[in-house]
């Protein structure tokens, strides 16, 4: 495969931010002339007049609390997913509101990503087959209506209802009945397996319970064609914490919020190829302006060096794993 160059684009429509606290996860921060958002305790807050400061602290106390309420719960409980739906809401709001963004906020969107799908659609129409694409947490639309654009079918999940609103407003009508609302891994959740040829999520991988994370995998991979492809963005464990723990504590420290385990690319390869996935392969390098994939881009050179980025200081490990894109997995189901 050659490289694949990729450019930056503006994005419009959402608030964004390279930050990732929760990851694809959004809040309905539309109605903001109340700003009252449910703590991990059941009570209510209003959000007016406390500084941003005092906000940012209040949002690492309730990301660390909803966090233990994620696992005390059984997997795949309603219990889980109701405080998952409703502590995204919460730290989603506490963050708009202590960087004073009033509407939606979408997380962890890059145009790179972008057009890393685009470029995977691309050859796979060139090889005749009938590609589409499913995004795992697809908030406001923003790259589904861009993927569309192109003449591509587009479908997604997504657990907040604003979101869901907002990406039915941006795609075309077509696209609208795949855009599913609700949790991926109900067992009534209206999915069309093995009609997709690719899958894409960004910043959810983290996010989602470490007893369940196996069972999203599995589920991923009935959604696609034989041949299909994984893209998943996660951020990797050498370079932790990356949710708002990092505003408090040094690095190398463990996340504490709502990103519930963070993995060496390592252990995403080992948990992808359990799934099913056979070819587990990384971008070559990545710059602030381009993504380069060709071949395997010596992922397995990577993950046999990994261990050794303990070793370095933290500013060059966190170079070497950005530009050499350990936190990029592109997973093919045989």
């Amino acid at each position: 495969m050659s490289p694949i160059s990729t450019p930056s684009f503006d994005l419009p429509d959402c608030h964004t931010t390279n930050e990732s606290f929760a990851g694809d996860a959004f809040a309905d921060v539309g109605s903001a002339s109340s700003r009252v958002v449910v703590l991990a305790d059941g009570s209510r807050l209003s959000l007016e007049g406390i500084s941003p400061a005092e906000l940012l602290r209040l949002q690492l106390e309730q990301e660390q609390a909803y966090a233990r309420r994620f696992v005390e719960f059984p997997k795949r409980s309603a219990e889980r997913a109701a405080a998952f739906a409703e502590g995204y809401d919460t730290v989603t709001a506490l963050f708009a509101a202590a960087n004073g963004i009033d509407g939606p906020v979408a997380m962890g969107v890059d145009g790179r990503h972008e057009q890393l799908v685009l470029n995977l659609l691309d050859q796979q129409r060139r090889r005749g087959a009938a590609a589409k694409l499913f995004e795992v947490g697809y908030g406001c639309g923003t790259l589904l209506e861009r993927v569309s654009r192109h003449g591509y079918a587009v479908g997604g999940i997504e657990v907040s209802p604003a979101m869901h609103r907002e990406a039915q407003d941006a795609v075309a009508a077509e696209h609208r009945s795949r855009l599913l609302l609700g949790d991926f891994m109900a067992d009534d959740a209206p999915l069309e397996y093995g009609e997709y040829t690719l899958c894409y999520w960004n910043d959810v991988f983290e996010h989602v319970a470490p007893d369940e994370i196996s069972d999203y995998l599995e589920r991923i991979f009935q959604l696609l064609a034989p041949g299909g492809s994984l893209v998943t963005i996660t951020p990797n464990w050498h370079v932790r914490p990356n949710d708002v723990t990092a505003d408090f504590f040094p690095p190398r420290t463990e996340a504490s919020g709502v990103h519930l385990k963070e993995y060496t690319l390592g252990e995403v390869t080992q948990l992808l190829r359990r799934a099913g996935f056979q070819h587990v392969a990384t971008p070559l390098f990545v710059t602030r302006r381009q993504i380069a994939v060709c071949g395997s881009g010596l992922a397995g050179i990577k993950r046999l060096a990994e261990p050794l980025l303990e070793w370095l200081p933290f500013s060059f490990a966190r170079l070497l794993v950005r530009g050499f894109g350990f936190s990029c997995t592109i997973a093919r189901r045989p």
